[in-house]
Parts: C-alpha cells; structure tokens; sequence
C-alpha cells in the first residue's frame, strides 16, 4: 500500500513540475516572440503596397495589401524572405494611412496572413481591430496554399478551426496560389465548406511538355461550386491567361495584366 501511495506521490510531483516548466518556457517564448502586438523594428524596413482587384469589366472591385521589404543594397522594395512573425498591428497602422476615398470606394480589403499568424490566440482581436478601422468594408483573409500545405498537422488543425469560428458574413476566407496539383486539393478539401474565395495560380494551368496538370482550372471551378465558393485567377499578366479567365466565365482577376502593385 505504501509503495502504492509513493508511486502516485512521484506521479503528482512529476506532473507538477513539467506544468510549470512548459508554463515558464510559453511565457519565455511569448515574451521574446515578435508577433501581433509588437512594432518593433520594422517601421522602416517594411512597407505595404497595394495590387487591385478587378472584375471581368475592368472595374476595380478591391485592393489586396502585399508586404514588401526594402533592400539597402538594391535600394528596391521585394517580397520578403520569410514574414511569419510580421507584426499584424503593423498592418492595422498601414491600413489608417490609405486615403479614406479609397477604402469608400471599393468593396474588398484583402489583406494576407501566415499559417502562424492566423493560428495565434491573439488573432481574434486583431480582426476586431482591423474590422472597425474598415468600417464597412468587405475583410478578405487570404492564405498562401504552400503556407498550408508546408505546415504541419497541428498547424492546419488550428486554421481550421478559426475558419469555422469566424463570421463569414463580417469576413471572407481566400486560399490564395492554388495550383493544379493533386497534394495541393488533397490538404485543401477539408477547408473549402469554410473558404469563400479560391484564387488560383493561373500560369500553374498553362499545358507544357514539362509540366503535368493534375487538375484542371475548370475540375477546381466545379469543386469550388459544390461548396459555393468563388473562383479568382491570380498572376494574370498576358492576353492569353485574360483569355482562359474569360473562357472560363471567371469574374474576379488579379495580375500585371490590370495593374502592378503600388504605394497607396
């Protein structure tokens, strides 16, 4: 009996102790994390420029903010290497800087977010935040497909379920850079009843000797509308995807092909 009690008392301590050293290393980790609520460092080598979103009319319906980085040897703004711990209050203070008759004027704010970034508990507040600097505006969210399909199960498992916390009505879920592989459609399935735009990565569709199409633009357009979720060809820069766009009867574009990224 006595070796009884001293095997749970050793089972309590032990417990006890990892509790408070996984307790102590998450707070370690949030206090040294540059995340959400923390600016630091980035003022000015971090800029956000905006592409436009267009409909089949030429029309724009909307502005995507893409992060760019400064680059002192090229003295050139670029994609950055690698923003998963970007700040998004950064992105709340860029928002406050576009000039209000652009933001009345158009009917979609898409901003992007990392796998890590929209996993975070702090990111509940930030949609709070950034929803009331919009007014009323229509919020998109969008997430890189390689960023999902790089990540790890746990890491999916969590952005599947904000996806279903979220009110789709106040904001809309895109899942940007869907190319036409089998492993992108496989990890993507599960997410497409709570997703309400598609943008696919129209070059990845162009036929050649080289590259082998999975699935095609037009099989991604009927599983898209099974859920009712909306398609959009992104990386539209010639007259040959416009083409594809309009034979396909895709509404929304985006690409160089209606207009760059620029400061706004």
């Amino acid at each position: 009996m006595n070796d009884l009690k001293t095997f749970f008392w050793w089972i309590f301590i032990t417990f006890t102790l990892s509790c408070c050293l996984l307790c102590i290393e998450a707070r370690i980790r949030y206090r040294n994390k540059k995340g959400i609520d923390q600016d630091q460092e980035f003022s000015n080598k971090y800029k956000y420029f905006g592409q436009p979103i267009y409909n089949h009319h030429k029309r724009t319906q909307g502005y995507e903010l893409l992060l760019r980085e400064f680059d002192s040897q090229t003295q050139c703004w670029q994609l950055p290497s690698d923003v998963n711990n970007f700040p998004l209050s950064k992105i709340v203070h860029t928002v406050k800087k576009i000039d209000p008759e652009i933001i009345a004027n158009i009917k979609l704010l898409s901003l992007n977010m990392t796998v890590s970034q929209i996993s975070d508990f702090r990111a509940t507040y930030f949609f709070k935040w950034i929803l009331g600097v919009i007014n009323h505006q229509q919020l998109l969210i969008e997430i890189d497909a390689t960023d999902l399909c790089q990540s790890n199960f746990v890491q999916r498992h969590k952005v599947l379920k904000v996806l279903k916390q979220i009110d789709h009505s106040l904001i809309k879920i895109t899942i940007e850079n869907v190319d036409s592989s089998k492993k992108t459609y496989r990890i993507i399935k599960p997410y497409l009843p709570y997703t309400d735009f598609l943008k696919f990565d129209i070059q990845s569709f162009k036929k050649s000797p080289s590259h082998w199409i999975d699935i095609t633009l037009a099989q991604w357009q009927r599983f898209a509308s099974k859920e009712g979720t909306v398609p959009i060809v992104g990386k539209v820069e010639n007259a040959d995807h416009v083409a594809l766009a309009d034979q396909l009867n895709i509404n929304l574009r985006q690409g160089y092909a209606y207009g760059e990224p620029k400061r706004i």
